[in-house]
């Protein structure tokens, strides 16, 4: 029971700072740390850990969001599962390129997803935000993409510090 309410508390500190601190600076505007997160622990720790964060970064992020509820779970959802998949049959090992791929792949999951989430609700007449898929948009995905990659990096190289011997423990647990 401790382990979700650490759960639960994580998740919304994670949603609050995206938020509310990222989403204030300019520069940091377009990294997204909850996604990142996510791959990060869907890879570290199992598909089981990452649905429950999944589940609550979703549920959280939707509180913030001019979406209908759930869009952001079924979407943090659908990424994870796919990326566990890619992770256990393409991408076996625990290296530095599988998990800059996988951001890559995530981040292009997820901003193609909000596209289609807002353009069919807006279609549906849910909600009156469109986004224009223009030069600007062009640019923030791309910063996107770059930025998140320099997250997966350093979070990658902390573990590889922090932890002994990350591979071997990799390779016994599958």
């Amino acid at each position: 029971m401790l382990k979700y309410i650490f759960f639960i508390l994580i998740s919304l500190i994670l949603v609050f700072i995206q938020i509310s601190f990222f989403g204030a600076l300019p520069i940091l505007a377009n990294l997204n740390i909850l996604l990142v997160f996510l791959i990060f622990i869907n890879i570290v720790f199992g598909f089981d850990t990452g649905f429950i964060f999944a589940l609550l970064i979703g549920f959280f992020l939707n509180l913030y969001s001019f979406l209908p509820w759930g869009t952001f779970i079924v979407i943090f959802l659908a990424i994870i599962w796919l990326l566990d998949f890619l992770y256990k049959n393409v991408f076996i090992n625990f290296s530095i390129y599988s998990n800059l791929i996988m951001v890559i792949i995530g981040t292009i999951l997820y901003v193609f997803s909000i596209l289609l989430a807002y353009f069919i609700f807006y279609l549906m007449g849910l909600i009156k935000i469109y986004i224009v898929i223009d030069k600007l948009f062009w640019q923030s995905f791309s910063y996107q993409i770059i930025l998140n990659l320099v997250l997966m990096s350093g979070l990658f190289y902390l573990a590889k510090l922090t932890i002994k011997r990350l591979n071997i423990v990799f390779l016994f647990k599958k």
